[in-house]
């Protein structure tokens, strides 16, 4: 696959991901409960990989998870805190504000992540182009929240 068709592949993905705290939200909203929420999205997610592994017949993974140090289960920790984060704000923010604000912490933490080379990200030191970009992000966060 060209490294054309891996970015359009992530801006449809993106477009998909920017549904999920929506209708998270109002699955919460209709249950009475986030975490409840969270929960119905994590396990139609479980049951999907389940599915996918049985039809494709991949290997169980299951034991060379036990195997993972214990800080790679911390992927799936933040999963379900941006899954209930995100249905807890979006309704606040709306869509645009809060994938705006979501970038740009997505920005600062890789950009410090990669600047150090941790979290599997390849050492790139932050310069002036990397700044730049973050700042022009900000001003889409300001431009987003003033707006209303």
């Amino acid at each position: 696959m060209s490294r054309l068709s891996y970015l359009v592949l992530a801006v449809a993905i993106g477009g998909m991901i920017a549904l999920q705290p929506g209708l998270n939200a109002d699955v919460a909203r209709r249950i009475g409960s986030p975490v409840g929420a969270a929960f119905l999205s994590i396990m139609v997610s479980f049951s999907l990989a389940v599915a996918y592994m049985v039809v494709s017949r991949q290997p169980s993974p299951i034991g060379a998870l036990f195997s993972l140090p214990w800080y790679l289960w911390l992927g799936g920790a933040i999963g379900f805190l941006f899954v209930l984060g995100t249905l807890s704000v979006a309704p606040a923010l709306g869509g645009a504000l809060l994938f705006a604000a979501l970038v740009l912490g997505q920005l600062l933490a890789s950009t410090i992540a990669g600047h150090f080379g941790v979290a599997g990200y390849p050492v790139k030191p932050i310069d002036f182009t990397r700044i730049a970009g973050i700042a022009l992000v900000m001003g889409g966060v300001a431009l987003l929240h003033h707006a209303g």
